[in-house]
């Protein structure tokens, strides 16, 4: 009888080696902070109140600070859980926390009928840009309501090839129309803003582009008036995956 001399042979066994590597979780956003607005109208009020940098004080960082008012502390705060949206909230009552443009445009002779218009600039391009929260300027701060945005439209741009920005407008002061079907600027959604005060009126998902600006365009208003109002507005990212799941045979 013959015998095997496994000495003589090798056995070939497949091995694959896994190494996991951790990737984000899903929803661990975080702030992304501007570090220039501007728009059509500076504001109806003083330099530093209900001006177009008071919409963009939620976070209370960077140059963005606070509400301008001295010893005032009472915008938007989202410093506290940036991973939870539905623990944002807007308890001031003032016009000076908003921007509270003293002027519209004219819709008949305006590019695409708006009635104005605002842009963030994140200071570069920014990648995976998840969600722009809006906030609803309160009843009272706004004629009944009238004044309040509805309609608008979401732009995004990395800069390449659109109409010079007007520098951010002092008070009181007016740029007037702004056109974004110039450059690169693409249109990434519409949407009709809430009413309600307080909360986070509306969500609106950028889909994770790359962009260093950010465009609002307002289409209506609550009613007939010659001003507009917004609250806050709070702009975030979602970091890439801290890592990938390689496979090595």
């Amino acid at each position: 009888m013959k015998t095997c001399n496994y000495n003589k042979y090798w056995l070939f066994i497949p091995l694959i080696l896994i190494f996991c590597i951790p990737i984000s979780n899903a929803g661990d956003d975080v702030v992304v902070h501007p570090t220039g607005v501007t728009g059509h109208d500076g504001g109806n009020w003083p330099t530093t109140l209900g001006h177009l940098t008071d919409m963009l004080n939620a976070t209370k960082v960077g140059f963005l600070t606070t509400d301008h008012r001295p010893g005032i502390n009472t915008s938007a705060d989202t410093s506290n859980g940036t991973n939870n949206p539905s623990v944002w909230v807007w308890n001031d009552v003032s016009y000076q926390a908003t921007w509270h443009a003293n002027s519209i445009l004219d819709s008949g002779t305006s590019a695409n009928g708006k009635i104005g218009w605002a842009v963030l600039d994140l200071g570069n391009i920014v990648n995976r840009l998840s969600k722009l929260y809006m906030w609803a300027s309160s009843t009272p701060q706004t004629g009944g309501g009238t004044e309040q945005v509805r309609n608008y439209n979401i732009y995004y741009s990395s800069g390449v090839g659109i109409d010079a920005l007007p520098p951010m407008p002092n008070s009181k002061g007016t740029t007037g129309d702004y056109d974004f079907s110039s450059g690169d600027w693409i249109l990434i959604g519409s949407n009709t803003l809430g009413s309600v005060h307080g909360a986070v009126s509306n969500t609106n998902n950028l889909n994770l582009v790359s962009a260093r600006y950010i465009g609002i365009e307002v289409m209506t208003i609550g009613g007939v008036d010659n001003r507009l109002a917004i609250a806050q507005i709070e702009i975030t990212m979602t970091p890439p995956p801290a890592g990938t799941v390689i496979y090595f045979k």
